[in-house]
């Protein structure tokens, strides 16, 4: 079981690479917010599972991505089929590796919950994490929004499976990381 495990977390830290401002996969502006970076999370160095692409306000730097007045979308495009359960499993396990016991129980009945709504993907499928100051988190799955949080602290926990320390990929963390306003 360890085995399946450590297999379904490498699938999300693998290598990435970074992307050009103009990628074919996301659009260049999503609302008021400009596409700043985008990086492509390979599964052992060939193959490639999602890009994801980080969207932020044109004057933002990307030292403010996690600050909660800075508002932000991440979005992941698969390119493989992906189950609901290797999902939430690499986001439990990388979160586990992230925080303490005591944050993730803080944060266990939000994670449960967002949880609810992940779905199968298959190749051409969308994820997106809209984080804004006046509203919190907002899930959407190929457009349709899914489910809210309003907790500023739970958004900032939950996107840092993908910027934060310790993240499911530190080569798709540092891609998007990459850049300047």
């Amino acid at each position: 079981m360890r085995l399946l495990l450590l297999i379904i977390s490498s699938l999300f830290m693998s290598l990435a690479q970074a992307a050009p401002i103009s990628h074919p996969d996301f659009q260049s502006t999503r609302d008021s917010l400009e596409l700043k970076a985008a990086a492509t999370a390979k599964w052992m160095v060939f193959v490639s599972v999602y890009d994801a692409g980080l969207y932020a306000n044109p004057e933002a730097k990307s030292s403010d991505v996690l600050n909660k007045d800075t508002p932000i979308t991440l979005e992941i495009r698969y390119k493989v089929g992906v189950t609901k359960a290797q999902l939430t499993e690499a986001a439990n396990v990388a979160l586990e590796r992230q925080h303490s016991k005591t944050t993730n129980k803080k944060y266990q009945d939000s994670v449960a919950a967002l949880h609810k709504f992940y779905k199968d993907v298959k190749e051409g499928d969308r994820f997106r994490l809209d984080i804004r100051p006046d509203s919190g988190l907002s899930l959407y799955f190929n457009d349709k929004l899914q489910y809210q949080n309003p907790s500023l602290d739970f958004a900032e926990y939950y996107v840092g499976l993908w910027l934060g320390e310790n993240p499911l990929s530190d080569d798709v963390r540092d891609a998007l990381l990459n850049w300047s306003s």
